[in-house]
């Protein structure tokens, strides 16, 4: 656990271990929930605006199943 002080205006630097761990980016949306009295950060991901910003940056002829499969292979190429 980390320790870290509130400042002015109610705000709070996330500890790195805490920003590693989550693998939080500078500029990523965070949610605070309450859960048996503890505060919780959750990394916002996956949400419907972040999945419009990226559609079609990627051009792929062929079926998604071909997509899938080349994506893969690049990946295994990268290890």
């Amino acid at each position: 656990m980390t320790e870290v002080k509130v400042h002015d205006k109610y705000l709070v630097v996330i500890p790195k271990d805490v920003r590693e761990t989550l693998g939080l980016r500078i500029g990523e949306t965070v949610d605070f929930v309450v859960e048996h009295e503890k505060a919780v950060i959750y990394p916002k991901r996956g949400d419907p605006a972040s999945v419009e910003k990226l559609h079609g940056i990627i051009k792929h002829k062929g079926t998604v199943d071909e997509g899938i499969e080349d994506g893969y292979g690049v990946m295994g190429e990268e290890s």
